[in-house]
């Protein structure tokens, strides 16, 4: 671990990350910058390698055995995540890989793939750059970051894919300026890969028509179409809480009117019950944790209980085997179904903290990041930490 002189405001400010460096969020960037051998880097990349090829068939498996209820898909997503499976597997513009271990000897364990409307990408993107071109007289090289890259990559074999399509692309979240934060970032690969129209909406102001596709009223009676949508809305809160758009997302991509990006088949890639089924295809892989609905299928009693379409840490129950009672987290996602898995080791430093690395995929692995914490759950209140690699 070395230490980095802060990014000074004006920096901040010119990333565009002073929300994430102001007021309850002060102290999210750190000052501290992991180092990262090349060695423990080619670990990532090849566990993030291997994971994605493994959960892709566990995802044909799935079609292939109509394990729908196993993994918690709603009756009303079958048919979209289905033909998205079947038509459009590899098309996925973005996930993350959550690790626990892979520095100074620990293994790599597999957590959960945010392979969804994953975050971190500002600061993976930018933030860790400026503080390598801040600290390169101290540091050893630059940080493993080939986010944009990997974007504007994704999104060209994306429109390949579908010649016909104007390249004009919508992007929309519900709102929140972190979601924001993190879909400028989609909008700049964008537009880097040839999107000639990239224009961002929040969810409520969208049109959606089962007959003709995604539009957005810029002026009085006039309509822009968008051929391609990102969301930054999870698939699983369009299926449970607006079964209506759900019904029109389908008729809308089944008739070809618009691609989404990420598509369907991602929420199979977001239900942590697919790691269950990854794990009972190769139960002896040292990436993987035993994962299970029957908490006591866990010889050890060391597990940690998450709701299949859990997020931010939250209603998670943290059972260390002591006999005691477990440490839990609140939330909002209390009433999905629960999968237990194995306790997972974390690299801990001398101040308690525990390292959470993430590794980005963008048809292949992309990025590097660390978030860490001093609580046993790494949620909304932990800190970003900035790397570099030692060759």
């Amino acid at each position: 671990m070395l230490g980095a002189h802060k990014l000074s405001p004006a920096t901040i400010k010119k990333l565009g990350l002073y929300w994430l460096a102001s007021g309850e969020n002060d102290d999210y960037l750190t000052e501290d910058v992991i180092i990262v051998s090349e060695t423990e880097l080619n670990q990532f990349v090849k566990a993030a390698e291997h994971l994605h090829q493994l959960a892709i068939r566990a995802i044909q498996k799935i079609v292939r055995e109509d394990l729908w209820k196993e993994v918690g898909i709603p009756k009303n997503a079958r048919k979209l995540v289905k033909f998205s499976a079947e038509r459009e597997l590899g098309d996925q513009l973005i996930g993350r890989f959550d690790f626990a271990g892979g520095l100074d000897g620990l293994p790599i364990k597999l957590l959960e793939f945010n392979a969804d409307t994953c975050t971190l990408l500002p600061e993976t993107a930018y933030f860790q750059d400026e503080q390598y071109t801040q600290e390169k007289k101290a540091l050893f090289d630059k940080p493993f970051n080939q986010l944009i890259d990997g974007l504007v990559a994704q999104f060209k074999a994306i429109l390949i894919k579908h010649p016909d399509k104007p390249k004009t692309l919508l992007i929309s979240t519900m709102g929140y300026q972190e979601d924001w934060l993190n879909t400028d970032v989609i909008a700049i690969a964008a537009k880097k890969a040839g999107f000639e129209l990239v224009q961002s909406m929040v969810l409520e102001k969208v049109i959606f028509s089962a007959d003709e596709g995604i539009f957005v009223e810029l002026n009085e009676d006039y309509f822009e179409q968008y051929h391609f949508w990102y969301k930054m809305v999870p698939w699983e809160f369009i299926a449970d809480d607006e079964p209506e758009l759900m019904d029109l997302l389908e008729k809308i991509i089944l008739n070809g009117h618009a691609v989404v990006v990420n598509p369907a088949y991602t929420m199979l890639l977001q239900s942590k019950a697919i790691m269950k089924i990854m794990y009972e295809m190769e139960p002896y892989n040292p990436l993987l944790l035993q994962t299970t609905y029957d908490a006591t299928e866990i010889t050890s009693g060391k597990y940690v209980k998450k709701p299949i379409f859990g997020r931010l840490g939250e209603n998670i129950q943290y059972v260390d085997g002591s006999g005691k009672t477990p440490y839990t987290t609140d939330g909002d996602y209390g009433d999905y179904k629960m999968i237990a898995q194995e306790m997972a080791t974390f690299n801990i430093d001398r101040h308690d903290y525990r390292y959470q690395p993430s590794i980005f995929w963008t048809g292949k692995s992309s990025a590097l990041c660390f978030r860490r914490q001093d609580d046993p759950i790494i949620d909304d209140d932990a800190e970003f930490v900035g790397h570099t690699v030692q060759r």
